[in-house]
């Protein structure tokens, strides 16, 4: 089979100096517990090219790809019945060490790494099931736990931003502020029905943040740029207030952290992971969560609040398409989608 695997990162953060490159490799055997997934699809998201700027060249050649999608075709022993079946659709993370999702074929294991999907979902609509949804069903459900109202979120025009937007629509139970770099990006999220949009390359955008985290009460961020946009939101937040981090796409350290702001004033600045979020309390409350979340996302994938817009793309292709997106900043409205469809061999 055949899969994509990291020879020459950039730390330069230049697209057209990664080398990744096909190699053939041996179809996986699945080992007890795991099943065999044929890959249908997978996506490109900003943890997998982040990884493909940052790696050390001494990692390499690595294996790519954390999330996709597919068909199971092969178990490794009768207990996966539990959770999945071959024939199954499913969506898949957290693949055992040396596997990427960018692959013809991939093993995981059943009770930890499959998710499956319903069977009149077109599988290839469920690329994306996870990182994404998954995040914002987090970020939400953190406010929750935190008696938030409201929050503001930077970046705010990306998928998760969209998806977002959306799914507020619907509870209608929570104040989002978004905050973002373009007007034309303004003009997406108001589309989708976003109330409150913040510009920030427009004069006196930080007063007109200010003043709708006053009049609303917010008391939390979620903040995916870093540099010094942390510091600017924990100070705009009221004491007790709360700051998260979940992104680095500034490529800077944080900065404008005013120190009293959280010694006298107790507020918080934290990281937000995806898989913290998930693991916290123990196995038990994990499982809570991801039913909780999988109800509220499987539903929504195709034309929902959970669904994502593609640019298709096959392994041969792959990184050159990249590079044309990456260059011309074009990830907001779509996220690249590697297809396997086509031409797998037979296992």
């Amino acid at each position: 089979m055949r899969r994509l695997v990291l020879a020459t990162p950039s730390p330069e953060k230049d697209a057209r100096k990664i080398e990744l490159k096909i190699e053939e490799v041996p179809i996986p055997v699945p080992r007890a517990g795991e099943v065999l997934i044929k890959v249908v699809a997978a996506p490109v998201n900003p943890s997998d090219y982040g990884e493909w700027f940052n790696t050390a060249p001494s990692k390499c050649p690595m294996v790519v790809g954390k999330e996709g999608c597919g068909i199971v075709v092969a178990s490794g022993s009768i207990t996966t019945k539990i959770w999945t079946s071959v024939g199954q659709k499913v969506g898949f993370v957290n693949l055992p060490k040396g596997q990427g999702s960018y692959s013809e074929y991939v093993t995981a294991p059943a009770a930890t790494s499959i998710f499956p999907m319903p069977d009149d979902l077109p599988v290839e609509t469920a690329a994306s099931f996870f990182v994404n949804p998954y995040t914002v069903v987090g970020i939400l459900d953190t406010c929750e736990e935190l008696g938030a109202k409201g929050l503001v979120h930077t970046a705010a025009a990306s998928q998760v931003g969209q998806m977002m937007v959306k799914l507020v629509k619907i509870r209608k139970d929570v104040t989002l502020i978004n905050v973002v770099r373009r007007e034309e990006q303004a003009a997406t999220l108001r589309a989708l029905g976003a109330e409150h949009v913040v510009v920030s390359s427009v004069e006196g955008w930080e007063t007109e943040l200010e003043a709708l985290i006053k009049k609303y009460k917010i008391t939390v961020a979620f903040d995916a740029i870093a540099g010094d946009m942390t510091g600017t939101l924990l100070t705009m937040l009221p004491p007790k207030g709360s700051a998260f981090v979940y992104g680095n796409l500034a490529q800077k350290p944080m900065g404008n952290i005013a120190s009293l702001d959280l010694i006298y004033r107790k507020k918080k600045l934290n990281g937000f992971f995806l898989t913290s979020w998930l693991m916290k309390g123990g196995h038990i409350q994990m499982l809570g969560r991801l039913r909780k979340a999988r109800l509220l996302v499987n539903p929504g994938l195709v034309g929902g609040w959970s669904s994502s817009k593609f640019v298709d793309t096959t392994l041969d292709k792959a990184l050159e398409q990249f590079a044309t997106m990456f260059e011309g900043g074009s990830f907001t409205d779509a996220k690249l989608r590697i297809r396997f469809d086509q031409f797998a061999e037979a296992p």
